[in-house]
């Protein structure tokens, strides 16, 4: 059997890694788009924005699942391909509820620029751990998180700007990214040929699950507690982008390209928090990292939707935006890890994101009622808070059962 031709690490996964920037963007800018269309020119409450952001994860949960099964049926590269193409045209169906200015039609429309840009995430994933290149799995995860999490706080700072020009120029932007970014996967992707489990590249000594029997078994453990942690992190960050405009708007700001830089803040604090992750390894293996930062994260959470002056406001953004940015990487860094980099496992990573996105918004859009203003923040922030407490505790009894000596038959 031939060995696949050396390339540099640029040239194997620099593709990838402005494939998932360009995804990320336009996925986010979507997103965040429909919500505050909804909100701010359909004229609906809070929950209305909620229950669309539910129904998206919902969706999402099959999605995933579905999408990491036809990875490994059909590689990474042909279904990335496929639904890269798919997503130039989907967003577009967005300006039937922009010129129709009804709340159905736009909850309608998201579907299936929902199923298009999903099935692009576990692909991904699968696709940048499996590319033959020197470059170490950690290295390899952290740089795909700075990649998307980049193009998330650009989507929110952005599209305050677009608001400005025109609410269509939304699908219109969304629908440009996703060009280039099948214009990029045409010229630069690698062969499906060259795409291989045997790629997958071992860590050093001190990184690797595989090392003993009671390294994996911690690595599951924290795998298992990660996964409820993203959840629940997705939970929070998917209640928050549908209210954040409002929020912003609660604190007196009114120009949207303000009110766009403002709640941006969080998205960039999340970039900074995954070159942190990236660079410093002291988080790896350790629970105390991950439940600190799940607690950080639902006390800012909690807050921001309690107290609505711009600068406190962003301050709390810093610290959720970099408890989120632990909590997904120790998430992906132990997935990947125990998986060998299965598109499979992949999908379980992005159902489980799935389930954080229905949940969140489901209990908020429950919480928050009718009300338009801050008695439906407080009580979105309440019921959310709840969930996110219980999350906690479940994986506070998972560690606990890690934490016992194993008992052997004398």
């Amino acid at each position: 059997m031939t060995s696949p031709p050396q390339l540099s690490d640029r040239r194997a996964l620099l593709p990838w890694y402005l494939i998932e920037f360009l995804n990320s963007y336009a996925a986010t800018l979507f997103c965040a788009g429909c919500y505050d269309f909804a909100g701010e020119v359909l004229g609906q409450p809070p929950s209305v924005r909620l229950w669309m952001s539910a129904a998206w994860g919902f969706a999402y949960i099959f999605i995933a699942l579905m999408a990491g099964r036809l990875s490994e049926k059909l590689g990474p590269r042909r279904v990335v391909g496929l639904m890269v193409m798919l997503c130039v045209f989907t967003p577009l169906l967005g300006l039937l509820a922009y010129y129709t200015r009804n709340v159905w039609v736009l909850a309608a429309v998201m579907l299936p620029f929902n199923i298009t840009s999903s099935t692009i995430w576990p692909a991904l994933e699968s696709a940048i751990t499996r590319t033959p290149a020197k470059m170490p799995l950690s290295t390899r995860m952290a740089i795909y998180n700075l990649s998307w999490g980049s193009a998330g706080f650009v989507a929110f700072f952005t599209r305050g700007a677009l608001f400005k020009i025109d609410w269509s120029m939304v699908f219109v932007a969304t629908s440009i990214a996703s060009l280039i970014s099948l214009l990029v996967f045409i010229k630069f992707a690698i062969p499906a040929h060259m795409i291989s489990a045997d790629h997958v590249p071992t860590e050093a000594d001190h990184e690797t699950a595989h090392d003993t029997p009671a390294l994996q078994a911690r690595a599951k453990t924290l795998l298992h507690m990660a996964w409820v942690g993203n959840a629940l992190a997705y939970v929070a960050i998917n209640v928050l982008i549908p209210v954040q405009y409002r929020i912003g708007t609660l604190g007196g700001l009114s120009d949207p390209a303000l009110i766009g830089f403002i709640t941006s803040i969080w998205g960039f604090s999340r970039f900074a928090g995954f070159a942190i992750t990236w660079r410093w390894h002291g988080w790896h293996y350790k629970i105390r990292w991950l439940l600190g930062s799940q607690i950080a994260l639902a006390v800012s959470f909690a807050l921001m939707l309690l107290f609505h002056d711009p600068v406190i406001f962003a301050g709390l953004q810093v610290l959720f935006g970099l408890a989120t940015a632990i909590v997904y990487s120790c998430s992906l860094y132990y997935a990947m890890h125990v998986s060998d980099g299965g598109g499979e496992h992949a999908g379980i990573h992005e159902a489980l994101i799935g389930l954080g996105i229905a949940i969140g918004p489901a209990v908020g859009a429950i919480a928050g009622g009718s009300d338009f203003g801050a008695p439906a923040l407080r009580n979105i922030s309440l019921g959310v808070s709840v969930v996110m407490a219980i999350g906690i505790i479940v994986q506070i009894i998972i560690a606990a059962r890690h934490a016992k000596p194993a008992v052997h038959p004398s």
